[in-house]
């Protein structure tokens, strides 16, 4: 596994990590939910923007 593999991966993992959170923080609702809601969805959004950026570098250095 290189390195590009271990950076794709660590980066889906955390976006699938700062889903979860949200989900968690949505269903025990209240304060702290309308609080972070939106930086879980921020958190998870970046997360995901690298991990398509790290895959679409891996693909232009594979050829």
């Amino acid at each position: 596994m290189d390195a590009m593999t271990l950076f794709v991966l660590v980066a889906a993992g955390l976006a699938v990590l700062s889903l979860y959170q949200g989900i968690v923080s949505m269903a025990h609702g209240g304060e702290a939910d309308r609080l972070h809601s939106h930086q879980y969805m921020f958190k998870r959004t970046l997360w995901q923007a690298l991990a398509v950026l790290f895959m679409l570098a891996a693909l232009l250095a594979a050829q």
